[in-house]
């Protein structure tokens, strides 16, 4: 018995010393795990003649959600989400130019309107329409613009802590915007934890050493996250408030309760503009629903997509 524990050690021992030896290798294994468990696979297309990655699942004849990404987010931030929803819907959730594994050029604009319009490129390319939108953040502006900007192609929208609205509640990012600080862009390798905290209530489950790699990555792209921020920050000529109320699809919205990046109070503002939206406000939840609580926020949108 004791020699059967010592070799199992052994073995454990040595697996642990090929994990410290390539990170890099087995956080990429890991990753592909996942997608595989939930369904996913990773593609890409070339779009005016940029590489488009993004992940795929479902049948390719079932209804199409497109799923956007925050800012410094990326496709996998819907992996753990999109499980129970490939069953009856053929998911597409790209990394959006200038994030994951999307070319960064340092001459583009990637305010809101132009990555509109590059959305509505790659749709064309890969025939998505119609389709179910829905974005979190950053990638929930977008999804609305995108909504009012081709309706004709939008069957739902799906908002979950969305930009784009200026409310009534200062959030402690704007606080912190407003002192010249960027809480969501890392300042050191052992920045990720605070980032982390920050944007979500309920962290979510990061093994080692995918942890540490994405610390790194995230932190390469600290300095292009900060250009794109910029254009965000200053992207003033597309709020939200004036264009909600010309959008007639179902909306769903979801908030984290416990939101610090964009605040809660977002919704009583919304609320007026889409009379037609459903309202859920998680509780123990931050910025980051489908990461944090990927299975009831999906349950939540599947829902939602049943009573359509």
């Amino acid at each position: 018995m004791k020699k059967i524990a010592l070799l199992l050690l052994l073995v454990l021992g040595c697996l642990a010393g090929l994990i410290a030896a390539f990170p890099e290798d087995t956080t990429r294994l890991m990753f592909a795990a996942e997608r595989s468990r939930a369904g996913l696979e990773l593609r890409s297309a070339v779009v005016d003649g940029e590489t488009w990655h993004y992940l795929e699942g479902g049948s390719p004849d079932a209804p199409v959600l497109l799923l956007l990404h925050g800012f410094g987010g990326d496709k996998d931030h819907w992996t753990r989400f999109s499980q129970t929803l490939v069953q009856d819907y053929r998911v597409i959730a790209p990394d959006l130019p200038g994030f994951g594994d999307s070319a960064r050029h340092a001459d583009w604009d990637y305010s809101l309107a132009p990555q509109r319009d590059r959305l509505a490129r790659f749709v064309a390319t890969l025939e998505l329409s119609p389709l179910h939108i829905g974005g979190n953040s950053m990638g929930g502006h977008l999804a609305a613009l995108y909504t009012h900007a081709n309706p004709e192609q939008v069957l739902s929208l799906v908002l979950l802590n969305n930009g784009g609205i200026d409310a009534p509640g200062r959030s402690d990012m704007v606080l912190a915007v407003g002192r010249g600080e960027n809480p969501l862009v890392m300042s050191s390798l052992d920045d990720f934890d605070r980032l982390l905290a920050f944007a979500s209530y309920k962290k979510p489950f990061i093994p080692w050493p995918a942890k540490g790699v994405l610390a790194k990555k995230i932190y390469e792209n600290a300095a292009f996250n900060r250009y794109i921020f910029t254009a965000l920050k200053d992207d003033r000529y597309v709020p939200l408030e004036p264009l909600l109320g010309d959008i007639d699809q179902p909306v769903l919205i979801i908030w984290g309760e416990f939101d610090r990046v964009l605040d809660v109070s977002s919704i009583d503002v919304m609320q007026p503009l889409l009379p037609q939206a459903e309202v859920i406000v998680m509780p123990d939840t931050g910025h980051l629903p489908m990461l944090e609580r990927p299975a009831e926020t999906a349950a939540l949108y599947l829902e939602f997509l049943a009573g359509l």
